[in-house]
């Protein structure tokens, strides 16, 4: 009979496999329960901001909740700007460890190549050019979108679909 194996273990006090609710929470779906450098991610850390050896600026990063946005402080209000706050590690097409941008590489005599990183975008979006504090937190945030990429894109459609049914639109 259709049915009757679900019907069956529910009544007597077991769980069968298509019964089991499906987990909510972003870092045991991608199985990141562990992983320092999401940890580290999702506590944020305060980074510079480059765009020019006369502009940097200090700004604060954080991974949110989902699991794939990571989200900037700024200042700035017009619309525009708050679109720009965000971005989502599907629309990072690389991650390039040390002073290799344009932008970084003029910096490279007054910041250790160690502690720097770029975030490099698909499409139009300019590139993110970011020095940390110190070296770990350049290699856990390196480390750590390279591998919420790799999970996000691991993932089968339908995963996405559930988990982010707007972020990935």
């Amino acid at each position: 009979m259709l049915g009757r194996r679900n019907k069956e273990a529910v009544s007597k006090g077991e769980n069968p496999k298509s019964c089991e609710p499906k987990s909510t929470d972003p870092l045991r779906r991608l199985d990141l329960l562990d992983d320092e450098d999401v940890s580290v991610m999702l506590q944020g850390t305060r980074m510079v901001k480059v765009r020019s050896p006369r502009w940097q600026k200090h700004r604060s990063f954080r991974l949110l909740e989902d699991c794939v946005t990571v989200w900037c402080e700024s200042s700035k209000t017009t619309s525009k700007a708050k679109g720009n706050q965000t971005f989502c590690v599907t629309e990072v097409e690389c991650v390039r460890e040390g002073c290799q941008s344009e932008c970084l590489r003029r910096l490279a005599d007054s910041v250790p190549d160690s502690q720097c990183f770029t975030v490099v975008f698909r499409g139009g979006r300019k590139s993110l050019d970011l020095c940390c504090s110190s070296r770990e937190e350049a290699q856990c945030w390196v480390r750590g979108i390279r591998t919420l990429k790799d999970r996000v894109a691991n993932m089968s459609q339908k995963e996405k679909l559930d988990q982010y049914p707007l972020a990935l639109l």
